[in-house]
C-alpha cells in the first residue's frame, strides 16, 4: 500500500481550482388538461382555468360551429366601477371577440387564463359540453371594491351549491350579490340574481357577477394557492427547486391533499409529452444529519394513480395555518432523451371537497454535453496479500524455473484497505453531446471574435483577454505539447477510459529521472536505450467511473442530481521485461460539475 501511494503521489500533484457554477429555471413547455365547461344553448359566462393561448381561438373551438361568439371581459382598470352586469356589446371598450364568421378577422385571437367570458352556443344545441385543452394554471383574483367582478370559482367537477360553497363564511353569502348567466338570450332572467342560495348550483369554469357589501373580498374558497410569478411550475432545463404557498382561509381546521397526475396528450404541433417528472417533496428535517428528507411524489410503477400527500392546517390566522411547499426535481431519474419534455398535473383539494386547483409542471430533460470538472478521491487500494507454500518446519518453499528461483505463492488475497487519508486527483471531462473525452488540461475563455469557448490550446483564446480566461489541469495524467484526448467509451452507463504512459516517455513517466545514470534508460556509456524492465516501466491505467443515484435527502436528490457522483475504480499495470506486469487496483468515490455546457471543444 505504501508502495501504491507513493506511485500515486508520482502521478498526481494537488491543483485546487476555483469554479462558480450557476444554475437557473429556464421557460420550459408545459402540461395539458382539458377543462369541461357546460353550457347551454345562448349566452353562458364562462371561466377559464387553463391556458389555451397555445394556438388561435379557431383552433381549438369545435369545427362544426357549436359555439358561435366568445368574449372577453377586459376592464380597462381593477378599480373601474360597474354598477350592474354587463352584457357584450361592440360599442363597449371593455369587450374583445371573436366570432365564428369571422374566424382569423376577428379581434379576439387568444383564450387567456384567469379570465372571464361570454360564450355564445348556437340556439340548436340545448346542452352542449365545451371541451378546451389547455396548461392548467393556479388561480388569481384582481378583486375592486367599487363595483361587481366577473370571476369563476375552481370547484372540483359536478354541482356546487352557493350555500355548500360559502359555508366557512356564512356572513359573506348573506351580503353577497351574485348575478348568473344560466343560457338563453340576454334579458331578464340572463343574467338573474341569485336569492335561493340553497338550492341554487353552480359548475367548474362557471362564471358570475359578484360584489360584497363589505366592499372588498378575500375568500374564493377554502384554502388559497400562492406562487410567485408564474401560475405554474416550469423546471426549464436546469430548475431542481420550486416553491408555493397554501393558505387556510376558513375558521376551522383544513386537511389539504395533494395528488400528482399524469398529463395529457400535447395537443397537435406542441412538444409531446414522454412521461412523468420524477417530484420531491422537501420532508421535515432529520435532527441526526441536519439534512431535509426527501418524499417521492410519483405514482406507483405500472399505474396512473395519483400519489397523495396530506397537510392539517389550523384555522385561519393561527400559526401553522400558512405552510411553504418545497418541491424538487431528481434530474438524474428524468426519463427520455436530452430534450423531452416531461409533464404533470398538481391537484389539490380540500377534506370538504369545496376546491379544487391545478397546477401544471414542466420539466425539460437536458443534454450531458459541455466542460464537466471534478475530483476523484481515492480511498481505498487492494493489498494484495500473498500466502506462501511452506515446508514441514515452516520454512517458505522455493520453487525452481529454467534459470531462477522464487518462493511459492499458494494464495494471493486481495484485500480492500482503507488509507489513512483520501488521495485526490483532478477529472476533466468534455461532452459533444455524442462522444466525452478526459482531458489533462483544459482553457475556457474569449476567442478573438469574443465568442466564449472551451478549447484544449491556449492559442485559440484571445491574447488580449487572458486575464479572464481559465486553464483548468490534471497533474495526475501524463502531459503532452498536442494535449490530445482520451476517447471514453460508456458501457450500462460505466465511463471507461484508457491511459497509457511508455516507458521511455522522458517528460511524463515518473520512474524516468533524465539525468540520474541508474534511471536515464541508457547503458552505462548512454550510448544505447535500455529495453522495458531495466530501468523504467510502462504504465497502463484504466479508470471506471460508475455514476451512482444522489443520496437520499433532499437537497441530495434535487440540486446533487446536476452532478455526476458515483464510485472511482482505476486499475494499474506496471509492465516490466518481457510480459512481465505488476498490478495496482484502488477505488474510491469521484464528483463531477458541469461548469460549461458548451458542446464544441476546439482542438
Amino acid at each position: 500500500m505504501i508502495r501504491l501511494l507513493s506511485l500515486l503521489r508520482h502521478l498526481a500533484s494537488p491543483l485546487r481550482v476555483a469554479l462558480v457554477l450557476g444554475l437557473g429555471a429556464l421557460p420550459g413547455s408545459a402540461q395539458w388538461i382539458t377543462q369541461t365547461n357546460q353550457l347551454k344553448a345562448g349566452w353562458n359566462a364562462v371561466s377559464l382555468f387553463v391556458d389555451a393561448s397555445h394556438a388561435p381561438i379557431s383552433d381549438v373551438m369545435p369545427s362544426d360551429g357549436s359555439v358561435e361568439e366568445v368574449w372577453l371581459w377586459k376592464p380597462s382598470s381593477t378599480q373601474q366601477f360597474i354598477d350592474s352586469p354587463q352584457v357584450p356589446t361592440g360599442t363597449g371598450s371593455q369587450w374583445s371577440k371573436w366570432t365564428f364568421n369571422l374566424g382569423p378577422s376577428s379581434e379576439l385571437q387568444r383564450l387567456i387564463p384567469n379570465a372571464s367570458y361570454y360564450v355564445k352556443v348556437k340556439d340548436s344545441a340545448t346542452t352542449y359540453n365545451w371541451l378546451l385543452k389547455g396548461k392548467p394554471v393556479a388561480p388569481q383574483y384582481a378583486w375592486t371594491s367599487s363595483g361587481l367582478n366577473f370571476i369563476g370559482f375552481p370547484v372540483p367537477d359536478g354541482n356546487m351549491g352557493y350555500e355548500r360553497f360559502f359555508q366557512p363564511v356564512p356572513s359573506l353569502l348573506e351580503t353577497a350579490e351574485i348575478y348568473r348567466s344560466p343560457g338563453g338570450d340576454f334579458g331578464t332572467g340572463n343574467p338573474a340574481r341569485v336569492f335561493d342560495t340553497a338550492r341554487t348550483v353552480f359548475t367548474r369554469g362557471e362564471a358570475v357577477w359578484m360584489r360584497v357589501a363589505a366592499g372588498y373580498n378575500r375568500y374564493f374558497g377554502p384554502f388559497e394557492v400562492s406562487l410567485s410569478g408564474n401560475r405554474s411550475i416550469q423546471f426549464g432545463k436546469s430548475g431542481t427547486q420550486a416553491s408555493f404557498r397554501i393558505r387556510n382561509q376558513s375558521k376551522s381546521t383544513n386537511v389539504i391533499t395533494l395528488t400528482m397526475l399524469p398529463s395529457e396528450a400535447a395537443p397537435s404541433g406542441q412538444t409531446a409529452v414522454v412521461g412523468l417528472p420524477p417530484l420531491i417533496l422537501r420532508g421535515p428535517l432529520e435532527p441526526s444529519t441536519l439534512k431535509y428528507t426527501a418524499i417521492p411524489l410519483s405514482p406507483p410503477v405500472g399505474t396512473n394513480e395519483g400519489y397523495g400527500f396530506t397537510w392539517t392546517l389550523p384555522p385561519q390566522g393561527r400559526p401553522g395555518s400558512d405552510v411553504q411547499v418545497v418541491l424538487g426535481l431528481a434530474r438524474d431519474s428524468m426519463p427520455g432523451q436530452a430534450g423531452d419534455l416531461s409533464a404533470c398535473v398538481l391537484r389539490l383539494t380540500d377534506a370538504a371537497g369545496l376546491l379544487q386547483v391545478d397546477l401544471g409542471v414542466g420539466a425539460v430533460k437536458a443534454a450531458n454535453s459541455g466542460l464537466w470538472v471534478g475530483e476523484a478521491r481515492v480511498t481505498q487500494v487492494v493489498q494484495y496479500l500473498k500466502n506462501y507454500e511452506r515446508d514441514p518446519v515452516g520454512n517458505p518453499v522455493v520453487r525452481l524455473t529454467e534459470d531462477e528461483g522464487a518462493y511459492s505463492v499458494m494464495v494471493t488475497n486481495e484485500v480492500v484497505g482503507g488509507v489513512s487519508r483520501p488521495f485526490p486527483m483532478r477529472l476533466i471531462l468534455h461532452n459533444d453531446g455524442t462522444n466525452t473525452v478526459l482531458l489533462q488540461r483544459v482553457f475556457l475563455g474569449l476567442n478573438p471574435q469574443t465568442n466564449a469557448i472551451v478549447t484544449t490550446q491556449q492559442r485559440f483564446l484571445d491574447p488580449t483577454q487572458l486575464a479572464s480566461a481559465r486553464r483548468i489541469s490534471a497533474a495526475h495524467l501524463p502531459w503532452s505539447a498536442q494535449n490530445t484526448p482520451w476517447p471514453i467509451t460508456i458501457t450500462s452507463n460505466v465511463y471507461r477510459v484508457e491511459i497509457a504512459t511508455p516507458y521511455d516517455s522522458s517528460s511524463v513517466n515518473p520512474f524516468i529521472h533524465q539525468y540520474h545514470p541508474d534511471h536515464d534508460n541508457l547503458n552505462a556509456s548512454f550510448t544505447q536505450v535500455l529495453p522495458k524492465g531495466r530501468e523504467s516501466y510502462s504504465i497502463q491505467r484504466t479508470v471506471w467511473l460508475s455514476p451512482q443515484a444522489a443520496g437520499f435527502d433532499y437537497q441530495s436528490r434535487t440540486t446533487g442530481s446536476l452532478d455526476l457522483n458515483g464510485v472511482y475504480d482505476e486499475k494499474i499495470e506496471v509492465g516490466g521485461s518481457g510480459a512481465n506486469t505488476r498490478t495496482f487496483r484502488v477505488l474510491g468515490t469521484f464528483t463531477l460539475n458541469r461548469i460549461s455546457d458548451l458542446p464544441t471543444l476546439t482542438r
